[in-house]
């Protein structure tokens, strides 16, 4: 298994100690201490957002990852992937998450008005990067998420499906392990869960610890939305991921 280690480049000693926190099979992002979701700040409440395809270079000062971000054409064109295909992939990858819990996602053509914003590296390095920024106006232990920012590398070789070729990754995996990120869920573990951060092909949906850490943060596809508590164990130090 290849790590994605979307985050930083010391994401798997820093994970790891973390690891043993997940017993659940997922682990709530904090940043400076605090949760952070879409919508209202209850957990288990609904959210609905929109995302897009960046279209021109985008720099954003100050952000931990995806700071220097440029459309995916040249992504898309280096791996022979269509553009109609990448977008089936992407929306799948947002499917995913959309079917297991209470949140909703529609594509909206104008990037600026997007809550996700999807690009490829201005510098590239690793495989894929997420960026969270959170609502820093807020008080509480549950901070709003205000934006979040996913980058691929464009140096990378892309594909669509499963191989076994591991130095190649599956876009909607991919994406759909990002997406997590983008919501307001971590690394839980090296491997088992979609959210974990070793990449492999023994799966291609989302695995039970995902789908719980979803459910902690937005409730039920279809469920009454009743407010959770916090899991045990997630007062670990911040991961660096904003």
């Amino acid at each position: 298994m290849k790590a994605i280690c979307a985050g930083l480049a010391l994401c798997v000693c820093v994970l790891s100690a973390r690891a043993a926190l997940a017993a659940d099979g997922y682990l709530l992002l904090r940043l400076d201490g605090h949760y952070v979701k879409w919508g209202s700040s209850a957990f288990g409440t609904h959210a609905a957002l929109r995302y897009a395809f960046l279209e021109k270079p985008l720099r954003t000062d100050g952000a931990i990852n995806c700071s220097s971000m440029v459309p995916v054409d040249p992504l898309l064109a280096s791996s022979a992937i269509a553009q109609d295909a990448f977008a089936r992939e992407v929306a799948a990858a947002f499917a995913l998450w959309e079917e297991a819990t209470n949140i909703s996602f529609m594509r909206a053509e104008d990037p600026a008005n997007a809550d996700i914003l999807i690009g490829a590296e201005g510098n590239p390095s690793g495989y894929a990067f997420t960026n969270v920024e959170y609502d820093h106006q807020g008080v509480g232990p549950v901070r709003r998420i205000a934006k979040s920012l996913i980058c691929l590398n464009p140096t990378r070789h892309w594909k669509v499906g499963f191989d076994g070729n591991l130095e190649a990754y599956d876009i909607r995996y991919t994406m759909a392990h990002e997406i997590g990120h983008a919501i307001g869920l971590d690394h839980p573990s090296p491997s088992g869960e979609l959210m974990s951060f070793r990449y492999g092909e023994d799966f291609r949906g989302l695995r039970a610890g995902d789908v719980a850490g979803a459910v902690a943060l937005y409730g039920a596809r279809g469920a009454p939305v009743v407010a959770a508590a916090p899991k045990a164990g997630a007062g670990a130090p911040d991961m660096a991921l904003r």
